[in-house]
């Protein structure tokens, strides 16, 4: 039979106790994020959160032993490069934390980038020598100009959603371009017997009334487009009515009080129009127009004449 050492026992029933008096508890993912970076987030969340690394069978027997109505449920999120979270701070304020203490980062190689990472052209620090064999096999445009190692030529050096070599970081940190933005992703959330997932500790305040805000200003442009009649559109579906009704009476030629104006300003474009159809008549129609008058002119004496 195989013993559990004290230290494990200790260790659970200190955990249990710790997520049992704290109202949140939620779980992170730590991948990719360097011991230097941890204790960065841990210096800054100091007295507002307690972030703790724990194997996941031990963390599941201290969620059993928590005693808190569904947190067993957490047990499913167990898994990967997680860490613990307690907290007095609800979920939401808990994730924009963790959001707003995100960070630039190095490359190590192997990283899947998640933007276009581009190479600027730029001058160096480096004098001459083998760095700038190095800065021209990964396909950067280097030269030496006064002394210095100098990148010629922008250049897209990873695109978005491509692998990031070992060679190409190597390059960038000496560059000190910083491609990743790395910081705790919270993964789930425990409070008063509700989990939350990562989607709904995004819904902040203010995101929720802009979604409202924006379901509303798309109900009245649907509303208006069908005359759906209700008092908070009933302004633009007079100003639609109008704008209708006055388009009717200048396709039907009712003129009235309201829309004399725009019956002038239709009449002096046609005349202008017209004149301008005019104007550019060809010469010779117009001398066959002069020509053709007096015959005109003569038939009619002539009928004249006939009748005495």
């Amino acid at each position: 039979m195989t013993v559990t050492p004290q230290w494990k026992v200790d260790l659970v029933d200190h955990i249990a106790s710790t997520i049992s008096e704290s109202p949140v508890t939620a779980f992170v993912s730590i991948k990719g994020i360097r011991n230097k970076q941890l204790q960065g987030i841990r210096r800054a969340l100091k007295g507002e959160a307690t972030i703790r690394v724990v194997r996941g069978t031990l963390l599941e027997k201290a969620l059993e032993k928590a005693g808190k109505k569904n947190i067993e449920k957490l047990k499913e999120f167990v898994g990967g490069q997680i860490a613990l979270v307690t907290t007095l701070d609800s979920p939401a304020k808990l994730y924009s934390k963790l959001e707003k203490n995100r960070q630039k980062s190095a490359a190590r190689g192997g990283e899947i980038a998640e933007e276009d990472i581009v190479v600027p052209a730029k001058d160096t620090n480096f004098p001459p020598g083998p760095m700038i064999s190095e800065f021209q096999k990964v396909g950067l445009q280097a030269a030496i100009e006064k002394g210095k190692i100098v990148i010629k030529k922008e250049m897209l050096f990873v695109k978005k959603g491509d692998k990031i070599s070992k060679e190409k970081a190597k390059i960038l940190e000496k560059l000190e371009i910083l491609p990743l933005d790395v910081g705790l992703d919270v993964v789930s959330a425990y409070e008063d017997g509700i989990i939350f997932d990562r989607e709904a500790m995004s819904l902040t305040p203010e995101k929720v009334m802009a979604d409202i805000a924006s379901a509303f200003s798309q109900g009245k442009v649907l509303a208006t487009d069908i005359t759906f009649i209700v008092k908070e559109i009933m302004p633009e579906l007079i100003v639609k009515a109008r704008i209708q009704a006055e388009s009717l009476a200048m396709e039907a030629n009712f003129v009235d009080e309201n829309n004399m104006a725009s019956f002038i300003l239709k009449a002096v474009s046609q005349a202008s129009a017209l004149q301008n159809e005019l104007e550019g008549e060809p010469e010779e129609t117009k001398e066959a127009t002069k020509e053709e008058k007096p015959k005109e002119e003569d038939g009619a004496a002539g009928f004249g004449a006939l009748f005495g």
